[in-house]
């Protein structure tokens, strides 16, 4: 798809309104499905083990078949939100008809938003079992698993585009920007071999790639390339589907991610654009190797130029803080809590926030690891920024 055609795109029309966090429950799931996009052919593949219903819906009627799951772990549901702005799209009846007839009739496209609704409601990555999902292709032990490879097995989908979120600390090398999106062709073996398909799905994210640059130039990192055998992704792509991984991740100023899920409207959008005009064949496999393999070297907060006092030793430092969000069910809101992540001179990194403090006074002992209890003031004492028991109040 060509930058033109992206611009062309307003994503506001086709973008799910319901939706204006990262935190929404599979009650809001439950909600669009059945008043909003009743109207559709929903099919219930199966339950998850808390008796929740895992749902797909089939648009297009073409000979290419994809496959597009999201929130296979409960705490990413960027995706998910992406899936009904497309799927909204595809539905809509008088917006760029062109474009969506020529993939709905090459394509069949087959989206599940949510395989694990039970880690969704608890917005933890594991199901109700504790078992990682995307960790049981093999062993087969959680029902949300079992349903995924039995739908793959009956589908035999062309591509597959396995959907995520990633850790919000990724940076592009040098340039320490944030990850906005990263992508993999996952391998099939140890060797990380590339075959027929996994060519394919090589080609197409070259096209993904050269789409959001237009967006966000230089925030498009490579995910780790290693072979996972207890993976569905890998899993998928050894079985013969060209296999995608996406992953959201992050920009400043978007806490909740919601022009992080804009990106993946138009990132799915490209590839299934490309994908039935076939125009990703022309791509070189180089283009896909020169995507910069993504790097942690950022922090949350970064505190530079901290003056340290210890009896009659004093010191300069740099502190790192990262944050873990804590989830509260009932309010469905999550909590930061700082810990100190690193010590001493950390001119190598970047972060979402940096503070220098140069001139101010910390009181407070930074210790490596352990919750952040800091506190910075100004020469008047008055408190700039305070860390309680890893909370900033």
């Amino acid at each position: 798809m060509s930058s033109s055609i992206i611009h062309q795109i307003d994503w506001k029309q086709f973008c799910q309104t319901k939706i204006t966090n990262k935190t929404f429950g599979f009650s809001l799931v439950d909600e669009i499905i059945n008043s909003d996009l009743v109207h559709l052919d929903w099919e219930t593949l199966g339950f998850s083990f808390e008796d929740l219903p895992i749902r797909m819906v089939k648009i297009g009627r073409g000979k290419i078949k994809i496959l597009l799951w999201s929130q296979m772990h409960g705490d990413e549901p960027t995706a998910t939100a992406a899936i009904f702005d497309l799927i909204n799209f595809f539905t809509d009846a008088i917006h760029h008809q062109e474009l969506k007839n020529n993939i709905l009739t090459s394509c069949t496209l087959y989206f599940i938003p949510v395989i694990n609704p039970d880690g969704m409601e608890k917005f933890t990555r594991r199901n109700a079992q504790q078992i990682d999902i995307n960790r049981d292709f093999l062993a087969q032990q959680s029902p949300e698993g079992k349903i995924l490879r039995t739908i793959r097995e009956k589908i035999k989908p062309n591509f597959a585009f396995n959907l995520h979120d990633q850790d919000s600390l990724y940076s592009i090398p040098k340039s320490k920007k944030t990850v906005a999106i990263s992508l993999l062709a996952p391998a099939f073996d140890e060797t990380l071999a590339v075959n027929w398909n996994r060519e394919q799905a090589i080609k197409v994210i070259i096209c993904i790639n050269e789409a959001l640059q237009k967006l966000v130039p230089q925030q498009v990192g490579r995910f780790n390339d290693e072979f996972e055998p207890r993976a569905f992704g890998d899993n998928f792509q050894k079985a013969g589907a060209a296999t995608i991984l996406i992953e959201s991740g992050s920009l400043i100023n978007d806490p909740e991610k919601q022009e992080i899920r804009k990106l993946n409207f138009y990132a799915l959008l490209s590839a299934l654009e490309v994908i039935s005009n076939q125009t990703y064949q022309e791509k070189d496999l180089i283009n896909y190797f020169m995507i910069p393999v993504q790097k942690k070297e950022l922090f949350h907060v970064l505190l530079k130029n901290c003056s340290i006092q210890n009896s009659d030793k004093s010191y300069k430092i740099d502190i790192g803080l990262n944050y873990t969000d804590i989830f509260d069910q009932k309010t469905r809101t999550l909590q930061k809590h700082y810990q100190v992540a690193d010590i001493g001179n950390l001119s190598n990194y970047n972060a979402f926030e940096t503070i220098d403090a140069t001139s101010l006074i910390l009181i407070g002992e930074p210790k490596f690891e352990q919750i952040a209890n800091l506190e910075l003031k100004n020469t008047n004492h008055q408190t700039i920024i305070w860390w309680k028991a890893g909370i900033r109040v």
